[in-house]
């Protein structure tokens, strides 16, 4: 869906990965598991699914493909790295920018109850960089941020991680080499 806000749906029954196995690595047997979930939200309308942990039913995982967000003032709250979610470079550059342009950012788990209480949620991964999220439905209650586009903390991030990757901005993470 290109930058235009997803919906998602929670599944708090079926589960993307499971402690011990190969979630936390990027295998094509991670993209069998969430077909049926996935393709039923997507008959319901839905953009994607995000997944709950399968152990307590309530911390957030990943959406299908990618790895989610969530904004409370200046706090970006991620889930940490545990063996069930993959470690994403996208993930890792995000997280670097929001660190540089002065947000806290926290690496834990992360409940389905701040999520509903988020002033902003967005995705990240490889092919989207940053997908805001138009809204998440959790047991039949919608819950909306924003008003249809880029909250202002996902755009700040899209934003200043393109320039770096265009080289527009000065790269003071030391990211880019120049090659003669």
């Amino acid at each position: 869906e290109g930058i235009a806000p997803i919906n998602l749906v929670v599944e708090h029954e079926l589960h993307r990965a499971t402690p011990g196995g190969t979630g936390g690595v990027k295998t094509i047997g991670n993209y069998a598991a969430v077909l049926k979930a996935q393709s039923a939200a997507k008959a319901k309308g839905y953009s994607d699914v995000l997944y709950l942990d399968c152990v307590h039913k309530r911390y957030l995982e990943e959406v299908s493909s990618c790895n989610i967000f969530v904004v409370k003032g200046n706090v970006i709250s991620t889930p940490a790295i545990k063996g069930t979610i993959l470690p994403g470079i996208t993930r890792k550059s995000i997280i670097d920018v929001a660190q540089s342009q002065g947000f806290q950012v926290e690496e834990r788990l992360v409940t389905v109850e701040e999520l509903l209480d988020a002033d902003e949620v967005f995705c990240t991964g490889t092919a989207v960089v940053v997908s805001p999220v138009g809204s998440i439905t959790y047991l039949g209650k919608r819950v909306s941020y924003g008003e249809g586009g880029f909250g202002a903390v996902s755009q700040q991030l899209y934003s200043v991680l393109t320039q770096l990757q265009m080289g527009l901005i000065a790269d003071k993470m030391n990211w880019t080499l120049e090659l003669s």
